[in-house]
C-alpha cells in the first residue's frame, strides 16, 4: 500500500533565506526524504518550524520549485509583530524545517486557455507565485500569448524581486512585468496610485483577458467587481487571497474602478 506521504509533516533543510525588499524574504528549502516534489506555482503547503510544544505552523503558497533537486521556494513578508514570521526569517542554512500538504490548483491550471493574453495582478509578497507562473510557463514554451504582471506595493524600498522579474521581462518577449506604488516619492517615475486605479487604463481587450490576482483581499474582491461591471467572463478570472477575506466591494468603489478600463 502506497504510503500517503500528502499527509506527513516531512523533514526540510533550509538551503537559502535572504531579504529582496523592505520586509520580504525568499525562502528555499530541500526535501531530506525520498517522497515526491510535486509542487508547482500557486501550490500552497503549510511550513513548521521549532520543536516541541515550541512549534509554530503556517499555510504558504509556493513561488518555485525544482522536483529534480527536491528544493521548493516561498516569498513571504515579515510581520514585525506576528509569531511566525519572525522566527522564519531567523532561519539560516542548515536550519531544519517540516512541510506537509499539496493543496490550492496551481496557477497554470486555472489560467483560461481561451483568453487572448494573461494578466497577472498582484499586492505585496502575492508576487511571488504569479513570478513563478509566468516563469514557469515561459520557460517551458507553453505561454505565447501577450503577458504581463502588475504589482502594487507602497514604496520603492518594497519592490521586488526585481532582478528575477527584469530577467525574465528581457528573455521573452510577450512578457512585461511593471510596479505600481501607492506612497511614491518625488522621484518615481513609474506609475502611481493602488492598482485598482493605476491599471486598468493599461490593459487592451479586458474581455479578452484571463485575469488572475493574488494578495489582498480588498484589492481582489474590488478588482472583480469591476471586471464583472466590464463584461470579463466568470472563467477568465481566477485568484488567491492572502489576507482581507472578509472584504467587500461597494458599488461605487467597482464603478470607479470600472470606468477606468479602455473598452474597444
Amino acid at each position: 500500500m502506497m504510503s500517503d506521504w500528502n499527509q506527513m509533516w516531512r523533514r526540510a533543510t533550509v538551503l537559502s533565506n535572504r531579504e529582496f525588499a523592505r520586509g520580504s524574504r525568499w525562502i528555499t528549502l530541500r526535501s531530506e526524504d525520498e517522497h515526491p516534489i510535486p509542487y508547482e506555482p500557486g501550490n500552497v503547503l503549510s511550513l513548521r518550524i521549532g520543536e516541541g510544544g515550541e512549534r509554530m505552523k503556517h499555510a504558504y503558497t509556493v513561488t518555485w520549485a525544482d522536483a529534480a533537486a527536491r528544493t521548493f521556494s516561498i516569498i513571504y513578508r515579515v510581520i514585525p509583530t506576528g509569531q511566525m514570521t519572525p522566527r522564519l526569517a531567523a532561519l539560516g542554512p542548515d536550519a531544519p524545517v517540516e512541510f506537509s500538504g499539496v493543496h490550492h490548483n496551481p496557477i497554470r491550471h486555472e489560467v483560461n486557455p481561451g483568453a487572448a493574453q494573461v494578466v497577472g495582478l498582484a499586492t505585496g509578497t502575492g508576487v511571488g507565485p504569479l513570478y513563478g507562473y509566468f516563469r514557469y510557463v515561459l520557460e517551458n514554451g507553453t505561454e505565447k500569448r501577450p503577458s504581463s504582471l502588475f504589482v502594487g506595493f507602497r514604496e520603492e524600498l518594497d519592490i521586488g524581486p526585481r532582478e528575477e522579474l527584469d530577467a525574465l521581462a528581457a528573455r521573452y518577449a510577450n512578457f512585461r512585468w511593471t510596479p505600481t506604488l501607492s506612497q511614491p516619492d518625488a522621484s518615481w517615475k513609474g506609475l502611481r496610485g493602488r492598482i485598482t486605479e493605476s491599471v486598468p487604463g493599461l490593459i487592451d481587450r479586458p474581455r479578452e483577458t484571463h485575469f488572475h490576482l493574488v494578495g489582498n483581499g480588498a484589492m481582489l474582491v474590488e478588482m472583480e467587481a469591476a471586471l464583472d461591471r466590464v463584461g470579463v467572463p466568470e472563467a477568465f478570472v481566477s485568484d488567491e487571497t492572502y489576507f482581507n477575506w472578509e472584504a467587500e466591494a461597494s458599488d461605487d468603489v467597482a464603478d470607479r474602478i470600472a470606468a477606468r478600463f479602455r473598452l474597444q
